[in-house]
């Protein structure tokens, strides 16, 4: 956004220009010093009206009379000018912005979300329940202005996503992650292209509207994509045939706050002892109430509802499920578990 205080430099630079014009003017058209050439400046410019210095020649009579229509056009200019910051609020917008890119230089590990439509705004959410940082970048400044408030604790930039500027003031370096969630494809390509070669190590989210665009967006570098269409026609197709089945999916929560969670247990991160054992010795369910749904071996095939014998592997991974009590009781049970590994 453009400094709003740019302008009043200006006029400052003009007034500083009268006031050397003015001092020069009258030492050498009145042969006064610097000192009293200087107060005659300020006296004049001020409209004052002290007595003057000494009695003034023509010439010094018409230059007085400039001296008072130039200065008395820059003050008018510059209180008109200063009026108008205070009244249509850009001065506030302009230090409320710079404030929040100082906050944004700080961050590390956020996620920067590009748009506040519908998508973005879910992503946004379910990245708080989380207790994610969140930068947003939003081109519209109503929208993001009217979102601000409802966001509470998500820093909101005004800026163009696809503009690698936007993106730096984003902090993109230092970003752990980043959701490409405008409304446009093209958008969303060269939002996913920009932010890989500006941090390469970045894992990036894409929203895809056609199966042509999830091919290029991956081949730009997102590392997944979502399509809103497929997965909202799935989701109906779904409610129409099993709707008891979708009505207890939709309380599930994979992490974040809900009533129901699924969390992720890496078996490399457990100690060495209970990396290689069965579920049952793991006692999970006794320690925490949860319940192991899922397995995932090191080559990615998927086990569903193991059982108590099944024996886990390293490089794997474990999927539990429990009420919100339960599994804040299981990350406590984890965190134990992985410190005294």
């Amino acid at each position: 956004m453009n400094n709003p205080f740019e302008s009043l430099k200006n006029v400052f630079f003009v007034f500083a220009v009268i006031l050397i014009a003015g001092t020069v003017g009258y030492r050498w058209l009145e042969g006064f010093n610097w000192l009293q050439s200087f107060y005659m400046v300020i006296q004049t410019v001020s409209t004052v009206g002290f007595n003057e210095v000494g009695p003034l020649s023509t010439g010094g009579i018409w230059f007085t009379i400039a001296l008072i229509v130039g200065s008395f056009g820059t003050f008018a200019y510059g209180a008109g000018l200063l009026a108008q910051l205070a009244i249509d609020g850009k001065v506030q917008l302009y230090l409320r912005t710079k404030r929040l890119e100082r906050k944004v230089e700080k961050l590390n590990n956020h996620t920067i979300v590009c748009g506040l439509g519908r998508n973005g705004r879910q992503v946004v959410s379910k990245l708080k329940a989380y207790g994610v940082q969140v930068v947003v970048l939003e081109l519209d400044e109503e929208r993001a202005n009217r979102y601000r408030e409802e966001l509470d604790g998500v820093v909101v930039l005004i800026g163009d996503a696809t503009n690698d500027e936007i993106l730096e003031k984003a902090n993109i370096a230092h970003a752990s992650s980043l959701v490409a969630a405008l409304a446009s494809d093209t958008d969303n390509l060269f939002v996913v292209i920009s932010a890989r070669q500006l941090n390469p190590r970045l894992i990036i989210g894409a929203r895809a509207n056609t199966e042509s665009t999830e091919k290029k967006l991956l081949a730009a570098g997102a590392n997944y994509t979502v399509s809103p269409n497929l997965v909202g026609g799935s989701h109906l197709a779904h409610n129409l045939m099993n709707p008891g089945v979708m009505n207890f999916l939709d309380h599930l929560s994979v992490g974040g706050s809900s009533a129901t969670n699924i969390e992720e247990i890496v078996v490399d991160e457990l100690p060495e002892e209970l990396s290689n054992c069965n579920i049952k010795d793991l006692k999970i369910r006794q320690q925490t109430g949860c319940t192991v749904i899922g397995y995932v071996d090191e080559s990615g095939e998927l086990v569903v509802n193991p059982s108590p014998d099944f024996n886990v592997a390293p490089h794997s991974k474990l999927y539990v499920l429990g009420n919100d009590e339960q599994i804040s009781a299981f990350r406590n049970w984890f965190n134990k578990q992985t410190q005294s590994s």
